[in-house]
C-alpha cells in the first residue's frame, strides 16, 4: 500500500504543479487583479456638416415647424392651470429664437415685413420673461398670441415664402 499511496501522492503533486504553472507564469497567476472599473476607450468622433446639404427652403421649413411647435407649447402653457412660469418663459424664448432664425433666412423685402411681427413678439416675450402676469391677464395674452399666429401662418407659411428666401451660400472652393 505504501507504493500505492506514493503513486497517488505523486499524481496529486503533478496535477498541482501543472495546474499552477499552466500557460502563464506562477507569479502572474498569484498577482491580485485590480477591482476598479476599466477606463472606457475614447471614441473617434468625426462630425459631418449636413447643413450645407439642406436647401434654403428645407432650412426655412425646419425653423417654421420648430416655431410652430414652440408657439403651440406657449399657448398650452398659458392655458394650463396652475400657471407654470418656467414652462411659458422657456417656450416663449424658444419661439422668439426661431422667429429670428426665420428672419435671417428671408430676403430683404420679406424680412422687413416680418420685423413688426418680430418686434411685437419680442415685447411680449420680455413681458413673459419678467413673470409678472396674473391670471386675469392670461386670456388677453392668449388672444394676442392666437391673432399673431393666424397672421404669421397666413403671411409667412413656407409655401408663400419659398420665392422670397435668400439664396444658398456656396462653400468656398478647395485649393
Amino acid at each position: 500500500m505504501a507504493r500505492r499511496d506514493l503513486i497517488i501522492l505523486a499524481g496529486v503533486g503533478w496535477l498541482l504543479v501543472s495546474g499552477l504553472s499552466g500557460c502563464e507564469s506562477l507569479q502572474k497567476k498569484l498577482t491580485r487583479k485590480p477591482k476598479g472599473p476599466q477606463a472606457a476607450p475614447t471614441p473617434l468622433i468625426q462630425f459631418q456638416d449636413y447643413s450645407r446639404a439642406m436647401t434654403p427652403l428645407d432650412r426655412y421649413r425646419k425653423h417654421y415647424l420648430i416655431f410652430d411647435y414652440w408657439n403651440s407649447e406657449l399657448l398650452d402653457a398659458l392655458q394650463s392651470r396652475p400657471l407654470n412660469s418656467k414652462r411659458y418663459r422657456h417656450a416663449s424664448s424658444e419661439a422668439l429664437g426661431e422667429l429670428q432664425a426665420l428672419q435671417g433666412l428671408l430676403a430683404e423685402g420679406m424680412a422687413e415685413r416680418l420685423t413688426p411681427f418680430l418686434e411685437s413678439r419680442a415685447k411680449l416675450d420680455a413681458r413673459l420673461q419678467r413673470g409678472s402676469i396674473s391670471d386675469s391677464q392670461v386670456p388677453f395674452i392668449q388672444r394676442e398670441l392666437e391673432l399673431q399666429t393666424i397672421r404669421f401662418q397666413r403671411d409667412f407659411f413656407w409655401r408663400k415664402a419659398e420665392d422670397h428666401l435668400k439664396p444658398q451660400e456656396q462653400a468656398p472652393a478647395a485649393p
